[in-house]
Formats: C-alpha cells, sequence, structure tokens
C-alpha cells in the first residue's frame, strides 16, 4: 500500500524588524515548517496497542493479539494487547480461515496499522496452520506481562525458575505472527537489525526545470552535494532501487508595489516512484530582489536545496522503508567516502 505523503513548507522572508530589514528578505533562510494533518507520518514513540479479533473463537483471537504483543516486545517495540485505549499505533487482525486437512484450519491474517485517529499506515500478513487443539484454545490465564520492556531472555529465564512450561498454543500462534511482527517493526522503527539485508535506495535528480539563468542546474547540483552529505546514494540512472526528486521553479515579478522591486521564488519539489507515480511533495515560497536569480543563483540555490533536504529527508526515509529498503547503509557516513 502506497500512502500519499503532503508537504508543505513555508519559508519566513525576514524575522528582523521591517525598519531595519525594509524589502531585501535573506532567500530561503529561517525556514519554518507546517506538515499537512492528514499525513502519515510515523513518529519516534512506538507503544502499539494490539486490538483483539472477532474473526476467531475468544479463546483464540486472545492467543493471536498476545503473540503479536509478545513478538513485537521481542523485537523492543513496546506493545500490549489487554486494554483498548491508548497506544502511539493500533494494530488491527482482519483474519480469513477455512479448513485445512485433517482437523486443522488455515488461517490468513492481515494486520493493519493504524495510527490513533484510525487512518491505516501500512499493512503485515502472515498466514499457516493451526490444530483444532489450538483454534479453540482456552482464554489464557493470568494477566498479560505489564512491564513493557522487559527482555525475552529474562522472561524465560524467570518462567525456568518457577517451573513453569510453555503453553504449547503459544507456540503456535507466536509461529503464526512471528514474520508480520518483523514487518510492523520495520514500519515503526527502522530498526537496523531488521534490515540487514535490505537493499539501499538511490535518489534520481531528473526534471529540474522552469528556473532562469544557471538555476536548474545550480538546484539540482546542491541537492545533490547535500544528499550525499547525508549519506545518501544519488544516482540518475533508474532502476528498481531508485526514487525520482524533481523540481519545478518559477520566477516571477512581485506586482505589489514595493520600495524595492522584487521576485517571487517557487520552489515545487515532488518524489516519485520509477513510473510516475507521486508519492510526496512540497512547496517553497520566497521573494528576493528583482533579477537576483536571471543569471547565477550561487548561494541561493545551497540555501534553499538545503532546506529542501532537511525537510524532505523524513519523507524519504518513510518512502524507502515502504518498499522494503533503507535510505542509507549503517557503513556509509560523510568520513568513510
Amino acid at each position: 500500500m502506497i500512502s500519499r505523503l503532503r508537504f508543505l513548507v513555508l519559508f519566513a522572508s525576514c524575522v528582523l524588524p521591517l525598519a531595519a530589514c525594509g524589502d531585501l528578505p535573506r532567500p530561503f533562510e529561517g525556514a519554518g515548517r507546517e506538515g499537512d494533518p492528514a499525513l502519515l507520518e510515523l513518529r519516534d514513540t512506538n507503544t502499539v496497542r494490539v486490538e483483539i479479533g472477532e474473526d476467531l473463537p475468544e479463546g483464540a483471537s486472545v492467543h493471536l493479539t498476545r503473540a503479536m504483543a509478545r513478538a513485537l516486545r521481542n523485537l523492543d517495540i513496546p506493545a500490549y494487547s489487554d486494554s483498548q485505549i491508548g497506544g502511539d499505533f493500533i494494530l488491527r487482525p482482519n483474519v480469513e480461515s477455512r479448513l485445512a486437512e485433517g482437523d486443522a484450519a488455515y488461517i490468513d491474517v492481515t494486520w493493519v496499522l493504524m495510527n490513533p485517529e484510525g487512518l491505516a499506515i501500512d499493512t503485515a500478513r502472515g498466514a499457516g496452520e493451526l490444530q483444532s487443539d489450538y483454534w479453540f484454545a482456552q482464554v489464557p490465564n493470568g494477566p498479560e506481562e505489564t512491564n513493557l520492556a522487559v527482555p525475552k531472555e529474562l522472561v524465560d529465564k524467570v518462567r525456568d525458575l518457577k517451573g513453569e512450561k510453555v503453553d504449547p498454543a503459544e507456540k503456535a500462534y507466536d509461529e503464526l505472527v512471528a514474520k508480520p511482527a518483523e514487518r510492523i517493526a520495520f514500519l515503526i522503527s527502522g530498526d537496523r537489525s531488521q534490515l540487514a539485508g535490505a537493499p539501499v535506495v538511490k535518489i534520481a535528480l531528473v526534471d529540474f526545470a522552469g528556473a532562469p539563468g544557471d538555476g536548474n542546474e545550480a538546484l539540482a547540483r546542491s541537492a545533490g552535494a547535500l544528499l550525499r552529505a547525508k549519506g545518501i546514494e544519488v544516482d540518475d540512472a533508474i532502476d528498481d532501487r531508485s526514487i525520482i526528486l524533481s523540481a519545478t521553479i518559477s520566477v516571477k515579478p512581485v506586482e505589489r508595489k514595493t520600495t524595492t522591486p522584487l521576485d517571487q521564488v517557487q520552489i515545487d519539489w515532488v518524489i516519485m516512484d520509477p513510473d510516475g507515480t507521486e508519492l510526496g511533495q512540497m512547496a517553497q515560497n520566497n521573494v528576493v530582489p528583482r533579477g537576483r536569480l536571471d543569471e547565477r543563483w550561487g548561494s541561493v540555490a545551497s540555501i534553499a536545496a538545503q532546506a529542501a533536504v532537511d525537510a524532505l529527508e523524513g519523507a524519504l526515509n518513510q518512502v524507502a522503508r515502504k518498499k522494503g529498503m533503507m535510505l542509507k547503509s549503517d557503513k556509509k557516513t560523510v568520513s568513510s567516502r
């Protein structure tokens, strides 16, 4: 599922008093950012409330949700299923089932990850067979673990010391949720331990157009340098690892009367898939002295590109995650290049 990202970045033209500033702003400096409230952006606080499904017998439903919460905790994601309130994220199971060979049932679970307002962010799928004993398992005895941060090794050690045996039903449901739990943990945290074999995306800077003077080339060159400085690969040869970043630039005279004639500058940045599907966008607006950008953009290109790259990095990272890739390699740093 591709989530359509929306960004709007407004840049203050000057933060000094009008008497000291006049009509000569410092272009694209003092950037402020305001996100679209509909943006489904993953946050760094990761408490997950796992909802109990309605498509299984009661005991099986509780076992399933507890298994998912337990699996997420083992992946360092605080998760719980014994309460229907709270949570930075909500995880809801949608279950389809059918008879399998013998007395087993085949179940297919789509886990829907949502924000607290109930808007879907992404999904993860798990499937497998359950023997009838586990399908009709009793509701688990005792409360769910209350310490969300307790390590699995400690849980196992305490269980061994108490002489408690692992419920066979728990093992069956643990196997059912193992793969989707890894996917959910990846979506939420981007944990590098979950990305060991993931490829790294590369950014293709394509279709920088509309600027007067050397603006198109200067913006693309500055954006590329800044992305590389962040450890992000830039390669205009497009393939399956590519995310396209393009910019449409417009410079028009400001019609209102000002002490010094000004030009209105707008830069529309767009993130796309290689097939042209739009994944995100951001707009920059500012004014510069009339004719300032007619020939050479100079430091204006660097400042505008810096603000854009800083604002778009989070969106690029989210797009990379949804593709099952990393935005940059752990080993790729400025000092190592």
